[in-house]
């Protein structure tokens, strides 16, 4: 699938496929945001580059899954020189894939079906670590913005009042196929939505989906089903206590996920595990002794 590129403003472009990227033009650079799963999406973004008549000139990765950074390996390989901007915490998964399949193995070392393109990219060393606020690249004024929730330091890249948000929320087609949608904090999600959801005069670029100009009822959906996995795993415990594997397929039956792979079970776990931090940070849960969770 080609990129639709999709002019935003002067010199700002949303490139848009099964993950989106972003490019601001200054002169004969580019500032690109994210570089999409793999070589081939590299691929098509030195493409897209060259027939806007420019070089690629830095690149800000927003956070470290592999569908977001896959791409950069391999623009690292084939163009001049530049450099890499990521948030810490972040840049060491991208700088070290393997830790995504970890991560999604409870710390184990991951069996062969957390190996795929889609949890283990090719590593690519981070230059500079971002910190929150304004940030001038290339001659380009732009402001990081923190968006942590779906990744524990995620960021987004404001440019003007366009706003490159990354995974702070997905399309609401997406939600209704994958209702239990991986989260490493639904506490920080929820906040990171309602400081989206109260920006005036804004156009979002998702990190999946087509641009917005109105985004309510997107993040509205995304906010409805982060609190859907919540009260359903409140639910769950509140009929018996039980440990997060099985708490993982009780809430994914009763919303309606399917598990069909190694993979979907990982993301789902994560969720899931979310929610009960979140219920113990609100003082409703607690983990007994030998792993249980139970509503207090």
């Amino acid at each position: 699938m080609a990129f639709e590129v999709v002019q935003l403003a002067e010199g700002c472009y949303h490139l848009q496929s099964g993950a989106n990227v972003g490019v601001l033009v200054q002169g004969d650079q580019a500032l690109v945001i994210d570089a999409g799963l793999d070589d081939d999406l590299g691929k098509r973004i030195k493409r897209t580059l060259e027939s806007l008549g420019v070089r690629l000139g830095a690149l800000i990765l927003t956070h470290g899954h592999a569908d977001h950074f896959g791409g950069a390996a391999y623009l690292r390989r084939v163009l001049p020189p530049f450099p890499v901007y990521a948030p810490h915490l972040e840049a060491a998964f991208i700088s070290n894939p393997a830790l995504e399949g970890i991560m999604l193995s409870a710390g184990a070392a991951p069996i062969d079906q957390l190996k795929g393109k889609f949890t283990l990219a090719q590593p690519c060393p981070v230059d500079h670590l971002l910190e929150v606020g304004r940030l001038g690249l290339l001659g380009i004024d732009v402001e990081i913005v923190p968006l942590a929730g779906h990744s524990p330091n995620q960021i987004g890249v404001r440019y003007g009042n366009i706003l490159f948000s990354a995974d702070a929320f997905l399309p609401i087609p997406t939600l209704q196929k994958y209702p239990v949608q991986f989260t490493v904090h639904m506490g920080q999600a929820l906040e990171t939505l309602e400081r989206l959801n109260a920006l005036e005069g804004v156009l979002f670029a998702p990190g999946h989906g087509t641009h917005l100009t109105d985004a309510r009822e997107t993040i509205a959906a995304n906010g409805a089903a982060l609190r859907r996995v919540i009260e359903t795993t409140a639910a769950q415990l509140r009929a018996a206590p039980a440990n997060d594997g099985t708490l993982t397929q009780q809430v994914c039956a009763a919303l309606g996920d399917r598990l069909p792979n190694a993979v979907s079970y990982g993301l789902a776990r994560a969720a899931v595990q979310a929610a009960l931090v979140y219920l113990y940070e609100q003082g409703q849960a607690e983990i007994t002794a030998g792993g249980a969770w139970r509503l207090k």
